[in-house]
């Protein structure tokens, strides 16, 4: 029986027993103590009915409260990675930045000695010459030998 079943029929009971005319009062005490009896259990069941029903009620509302905690655990989690992926994607972007700055700078390094070799007029392939001998390049020698 559910607590809305329950609800209607203590409810018809108290107004059934209210809008029937009763007889004169009698002074009959095992009526009386009957009817005490009877309207305390009717009372103690409709007190347990609506303690039951308030139980049941605040515990969907504990659960609907975990799940929504469980969401926003799991939302903030979500969250939580996302800006992290973000900040790895971030400094590897940065990583990526100084890894083109450097080979940017080893490049103008290497155009420069291709400029200052080309103006020496050295072969590029730094190959012997075909007369057998290496090729002196300066008068003074800095320990770097014949070219």
């Amino acid at each position: 029986m559910t607590f809305k079943q329950a609800f209607a029929a203590l409810t018809l009971i108290a107004v059934a027993s209210i809008a029937v005319p009763s007889a004169p009062a009698r002074a009959d005490g095992a009526a009386s103590t009957r009817n005490i009896i009877l309207g305390t259990a009717a009372a103690a069941t409709g007190a347990f009915l609506i303690i039951n029903h308030n139980r049941k009620v605040h515990q969907r509302y504990a659960e609907d409260a975990h799940k929504q905690a469980v969401l926003e655990q799991e939302n903030n989690n979500a969250w939580a990675a996302y800006r992290q992926e973000q900040r790895a994607y971030e400094q590897e972007t940065a990583a990526n930045r100084e890894l083109q700055k450097e080979i940017a700078y080893q490049h103008r390094i290497v155009d420069q000695q291709r400029r200052q070799l080309s103006s020496l007029h050295v072969n590029s392939s730094f190959a012997p010459a075909a007369g057998g001998g290496g090729t002196r390049v300066a008068l003074e020698s800095y320990g770097w030998g014949d070219l």
